[in-house]
């Protein structure tokens, strides 16, 4: 904390393109953000190299690369995500940008309902081959019922009385 007790960031983004709320299904838009240090002062070492973005919501996580050209990272989204607030964090040259939790961008429902990326996957299930991959290796009795992952104890006990 140093010898006074503000905080004071090691890395930091500043907005340069692009707002901070987009609407759901938006994939043409861009974000940009510039690569700051402590002082608020450009940091020009990346320049060239690859960043990688990072949306996070949660266990929820979209990632991208970009190149860092001016000092700064422009990119924009590629799927459909769910909406939400998301907090945004670059990583390029060993830093990690920024260094608190405060930048975000706020995906804003659609009005047209669009399906994310995970309810495709649900879709593209067969739920018929994913029965079988549950049932596969379990016994199936005579009467058609599935028998239970453990034993069943009743009947070892009433062995046990005999």
């Amino acid at each position: 904390m140093g010898c006074n007790n503000r905080k004071v960031n090691t890395t930091n983004l500043a907005r340069i393109d692009g707002g901070d709320l987009i609407k759901q299904g938006d994939l043409s838009s861009t974000f940009g953000f510039e690569l700051l240090d402590e002082n608020y002062r450009v940091m020009t070492l990346f320049e060239g190299q690859d960043a990688v973005v990072t949306l996070t919501k949660g266990q929820r996580r979209w990632k991208t690369t970009a190149p860092v050209t001016s000092h700064s990272v422009n990119f924009n989204l590629d799927s459909i995500l769910p909406s939400g607030k998301y907090r945004v964090e670059i990583s390029v040259g060993g830093y990690i940008f920024p260094s608190d939790r405060d930048t975000y961008i706020e995906i804003e429902d659609s009005d047209k309902e669009l399906v994310t990326e995970d309810v495709y996957t649900l879709k593209e299930l067969d739920i018929e081959k994913e029965v079988e991959k549950q049932l596969a290796g379990r016994i199936v009795r005579s009467d058609g019922t599935v028998s239970p992952d453990f034993p069943d104890l009743l009947f070892y006990y009433n062995l046990g009385k005999v």
